[in-house]
């Protein structure tokens, strides 16, 4: 029996996408876009006479019109005051940074980026590097002390494990013990969370910076990628988003640079432009903690969309010993 079925993530057809980028940035022949990645939103890349771009197409209801113009906005700001980022190309005409297109299942923002020849920090990593990221990352937290939105876009690791929670805990029906675990862990983290933000120093944050979502270009420099996630937090949002993250990864590409060196480099070089308060110093084992768990929330509650990828390599005893581990060097006891 045929039947029709919802669809969840389409691939929208990488000419007809073209052609409307074509025409709402008014970009020169000859001209190709391509499909050239997945995740949770997808990226083309474009080619317009002799530029390249990076188009961004946001999953539909992965964030709002306001959410979008944030970042566009943050990163025009941040430009604007000398810190190392990619800024969203402006159209002719005064018109919106991006615009939208309908697909299957919904309405999906688009916006275009230029294209920095380079590679990506995580198969170039070095200490060095790391020190030069890490100082970046703190200008950026300066920057943004002047920084007006138009409309705010409070995040938060809490905050994030909370809307999240329902569908970790779908995806390990089979495993209670684990289920256990995590709902442990997210009863001591988010009380500590909810605490711990009232009294520390924040603004905008990148909202997810780590090791792939930095980049050297082919002059050395380093540029922070992918905003997508960012918002109103702590600063120590993003110092805990590295530090988890770099072991993380280096695991998960099986990539020997990324060692203990690196995250120890990036507080050397944060710390050469801003200096962490004593209570951000106590507090950061606690956004360690909560960095993982929001994430396995996150990619747990974005399966049907993403897959299995982001935790197959690891499987659930893995992540079930790291959050316990956690949670213990954050102060807030054994979790059995």
């Amino acid at each position: 029996m045929d039947s029709a079925l919802p669809i969840t993530h389409s691939i929208v057809d990488a000419d007809a996408l073209g052609a409307t980028i074509r025409d709402y940035f008014a970009l020169p022949g000859p001209f190709r876009c391509e499909l050239l990645t997945r995740g949770m939103n997808d990226v083309y890349l474009v080619r317009a006479g002799d530029a390249r771009y990076a188009a961004r197409l946001w999953r539909a209801g992965l964030h709002t019109d306001d959410e979008i113009a944030f970042e566009l906005d943050l990163l025009a700001h941040l430009k604007g005051d000398g810190v190392r980022i990619i800024e969203a190309v402006d159209p002719p005409g005064g018109r919106e940074r991006f615009f939208a297109v309908e697909a299957p299942e919904g309405r999906r923002q688009v916006c275009l980026f230029p294209w920095v020849p380079g590679r990506p920090f995580h198969t170039l990593a070095t200490p060095a590097r790391a020190e030069m990221l890490g100082a970046e990352m703190a200008r950026l937290h300066l920057s943004t002390i002047a920084f007006r939105p138009r409309v705010p876009r409070p995040i938060g690791y809490h905050r994030n494990i909370l809307a999240k929670q329902a569908g970790l805990f779908a995806r390990l029906g089979h495993r209670p013990a684990d289920r256990s675990v995590f709902a442990t862990a997210a009863e001591r983290i988010c009380p500590a969370m909810e605490q711990a933000v009232a009294t520390l120093p924040g603004g905008a944050v990148h909202g997810d910076i780590h090791v792939r979502n930095a980049f050297v270009a082919d002059d050395g420099t380093i540029n922070i990628l992918d905003f997508d996630t960012c918002g109103e937090a702590s600063y120590l949002h993003d110092v805990a988003s590295f530090l988890w993250a770099t072991p993380y990864i280096g695991i998960h590409t099986g990539n020997p640079r990324l060692d203990d060196g690196i995250n120890a480099a990036f507080i050397t070089g944060y710390e050469q432009e801003r200096t962490l308060t004593e209570d951000e110093r106590a507090a950061l084992p606690l956004f360690v903690a909560a960095k993982e768990l929001s994430f396995i929330s996150g990619m747990s509650s974005s399966v049907n969309v993403i897959g299995h990828a982001s935790t197959r390599a690891f499987g659930w005893d893995w992540f079930t010993q790291s959050v316990r581990r956690h949670v213990a060097e954050a102060g807030l006891g054994e979790i059995a």
